[in-house]
């Protein structure tokens, strides 16, 4: 009869056998305690579908239901261009980020102008403008020691006094091939590799040994100017170079299209550009299909034309120092670039006058100074893919320029509606290993190995090398769990398989496959949108008045009570088998040495965040009390107790029976912390009480309590064999023993009705 607690509540059923036949005795009524039925915040949480990120969502909102918070939760589908973090119509959302890590400055992420800044933090936040000068002042420290200082404050700054996420999650990243695939390294990714790798006879399920099979979702953009998501990044990396080579020990090396490098000063370096490097034809695949004719660069027809009239036959175009600055100026350039805040740092840019081959870059960490600043991340920003000049720049006597002021001849605002670049988001070409053949949306995309690349292994700078197959398929599968069913079938080559720990440990000891791991530079979190009611918005800058929190505002401290209500140990061994490793800090572990491992942490604490929740949101701590149930002839008194005196009265107690409407009534102030109500006795076997409280909290607010609801139950006589069950809501005395059990009643309701 009793209702099921939940499972932080122990349920007590005592049993008693009777060995002899007693007769009935009489039974005063018992009360049955609800759940909490009205929340005290309703937030929208919003992820994108495939993968644990629902999950996550789902949890979340099961925890944060215990502490009065109702969410609720929209799994959206990522469609181009569509993108729900560019709406405010969200509070809490489930992101994930990956691809950085090589250094700890992540101000596109942290800052106001920064273009992933979903959390639209700003300088006008309490601590954000402290927030923002440290980042920049980062980026210029050459002391490493005195850098890792820096950035451990801050990252206590963000987690301690903003708060704008909950890190999640940063797992190792697990994949897995075929046992018949040789030389694949995953701390070097796929597109590395595909040069040192190669088949050892087929694997079950396999039809060719000149394809290699795998599945992402559908890219959306590529053009790597515009490109926000993994998938297009990786087909685009298929056919792309970056300018500088970077080995996975986050070094520099020569082994790309740049083969070297020299100081000039500390704010002057030029680089050398590898010569004999082509780019690949200008193909125009748009409306091809696995009918179509085979690529071919001697047809003209099959060639689209740039921007200065000039197209690449794959012999024609050669990769100079020309490309290389004109893609540095691009990314700096508001007119053509989304992400113009990492790179600020190059306050020239230009060919040497010389050689063609080579460029010279002149580095400020800080423009708005007069003098120039150090920036000590520089290498890492060099990584990007080189962008064909022959194609994208204009002949237009047009200029603009970059964030940091370099001139830009041939870019002009409108230049990104033309037909070349909107054609390159779709038709892209780079110098790399393959070229794009043809995509069917939702369905597959195909590249063929390019005879124009210039042959030169990122591992070891051998040359000579070629691409181990002819073709690469990619195929739109979203759901990783149908990818591992179709890998395990044999129609793919490779897979991610982090998401799929059973799965994984399985396969570490079946020799038919390989299982390869490494440190994953990715991030989950939930982040916090700032500017969001109850979690942000005016109460960002209103500061609590409870003693020792003085320094942190209301929103923070509503941020800090979610934080500790969510059990991301539990989370995490349902859904990943305790692999994952639970992140603490707003940069990703991979960047180890910067990773801040002592900063504040948000373990689950249900405690903490109902003492976070109370101070920030103005509630008293308190409990009620429902008197005089366990007599029928006697009138039923519901009491508030609180912690301390309200300070203003009354106190209104609002009630009503068998849901036929509210009936409202100040309370009796019995004394600084009790208030009661006498609502009679003339109540039914089976009513239903739902009652709430109103009152004005510390910060001169109306509030009230969430409602709770309880029933009166008048049980009939009853025979012998019968049981007591004593739970957290409810006594039900259904007999008598021989034995004699003592048990307080009124002990046991006042704790269990808190």
């Amino acid at each position: 009869m009793g209702k099921t607690v939940s499972r932080n509540k122990m349920r007590l059923i005592i049993t008693l056998v009777f060995i002899t036949s007693l007769s009935a005795i009489s039974i005063t009524p018992s009360i049955i305690f609800s759940e909490i039925n009205q929340p005290i915040a309703n937030l929208v949480l919003e992820t994108y579908g495939g993968g644990v990120r629902p999950d996550y969502g789902l949890y979340i909102a099961m925890y944060l239901r215990e502490i009065g918070i109702d969410v609720e939760v929209k799994v959206q589908e990522w469609s181009w261009p569509w993108d729900p973090w560019s709406l405010n119509d969200w509070d809490l959302g489930i992101v994930g980020i990956s691809g950085g890590g090589a250094s700890p400055d992540m101000r596109e992420l942290y800052t106001e102008d920064g273009t992933l800044n979903i959390f639209r933090l700003g300088p006008d936040l309490p601590y954000g403008n402290q927030s923002e000068q440290m980042q920049d002042l980062g980026v210029t420290i050459t002391d490493l020691e005195v850098r890792q200082q820096l950035y451990y404050d801050w990252q206590q700054l963000m987690m301690d006094k903003i708060v704008p996420m909950l890190p999640l999650y940063s797992p190792n990243s697990y994949s897995v091939t075929w046992a018949n695939t040789l030389g694949y390294d995953a701390r070097w990714g796929i597109v590395n590799c595909l040069p040192y790798m190669s088949y050892d006879g087929y694997h079950e399920g396999q039809v060719s040994l000149n394809e290699f099979n795998l599945a992402d979702a559908n890219w959306r953009e590529l053009n790597p100017l515009f490109t926000d998501d993994t998938s297009s990044s990786f087909i685009w990396s298929l056919m792309a170079e970056p300018i500088l080579q970077f080995s996975p020990d986050l070094a520099p090396v020569k082994n790309g299209l740049i083969d070297n490098w020299e100081k000039i000063d500390d704010f002057h370096f030029k680089f050398y550009m590898r010569d004999e490097v082509y780019w690949n034809p200008s193909f125009n695949v748009t409306g091809r299909t696995s009918g179509s004719s085979p690529l071919n660069s001697s047809d003209i027809n099959q060639l689209m034309v740039g921007l200065k009239g000039n197209y690449s036959n794959g012999t024609n175009q050669q990769v100079t120092a020309k490309d290389a600055v004109f893609t540095f100026l691009c990314w700096g350039n508001q007119a053509v670039s989304e992400e113009t805040i990492g790179h600020e740092w190059i306050s020239d840019c230009y060919v040497d006058p010389f050689d063609p081959l080579a460029f010279h870059i002149h580095i400020d960490g800080i423009p708005e100074t007069a003098e120039p600043d150090y920036y000590v991340d520089f290498w890492s920003r060099m990584t990007s893919s080189i962008l064909p000049e022959f194609f994208l720049n204009s002949t237009l006597l047009e200029i603009t320029y970059t964030e940091s002021g370099i001139e830009c001849k041939g870019l002009y605002s409108q230049i990104i509606n033309t037909d070349q670049w909107l054609a390159f988001s779709t038709s892209a070409f780079g110098c790399g290993k393959y070229m794009l053949d043809y995509y069917i949306q939702n369905s597959i995309t195909v590249l063929k190995q390019s005879p124009y690349w210039f042959g030169v292994g990122a591992f070891d700078g051998q040359a000579g090398l070629v691409p181990f197959v002819e073709t690469i398929n990619v195929r739109v599968i979203p759901d990783t769990s149908a990818e591992l069913m179709e890998f395990k079938a044999g129609k793919l080559d490779w897979t991610r398989i982090t998401a799929f720990p059973a799965e994984r440990k399985n396969m570490e000891t079946d020799p038919r496959f390989t299982v390869y791991q490494k440190l994953s530079n990715s991030l989950t979190f939930m982040a916090f949108n700032l500017r969001r009611p109850f979690i942000g918005g005016v109460d960002n800058f209103i500061f609590m008045e409870t003693e020792g929190k003085e320094d942190y505002t209301r929103a923070v401290g509503i941020r800090k009570a979610i934080c500790y209500a969510i059990n991301r140990d539990e989370m995490n061994q349902i859904l990943h088998d305790g692999e994952y490793l639970v992140a603490h800090s707003v940069l990703y572990p991979y960047t180890s040495y910067y990773y801040y491992n002592d900063i504040i942490k948000y373990d689950y604490n249900p405690e903490l965040a109902e003492e976070w929740l109370r101070d920030s949101y103005g509630l008293p701590e308190y409990s009620f009390n429902i008197l005089n149930a366990e007599a029928s002839d006697k009138d039923i008194t519901i009491q508030f107790n609180c912690s301390g005196d309200l300070g203003i009265d009354p106190v209104v107690l609002f009630y009503e029976q068998n849901d036929e409407g509210f009936n409202s009534s100040s309370m009796i102030k019995e004394s600084e912390s009790i208030y009661s109500l006498n609502i009679g006795s003339e109540f039914t076997n089976g009513t239903k009480i739902e009652y709430y409280v109103e009152y004005t909290n510390i910060y001169n607010e109306s509030k009230r309590t969430p409602t709770r609801s309880f029933i009166i139950d008048f049980i009939p006589n009853i025979d012998t064999n019968s049981f007591i069950t004593i739970d957290s809501y409810s006594i039900i005395i259904m007999s008598a023993v021989i034995t004699v059990v003592s048990i307080s009643l009124k002990k046991f309701r006042k704790r269990s009705k808190k």
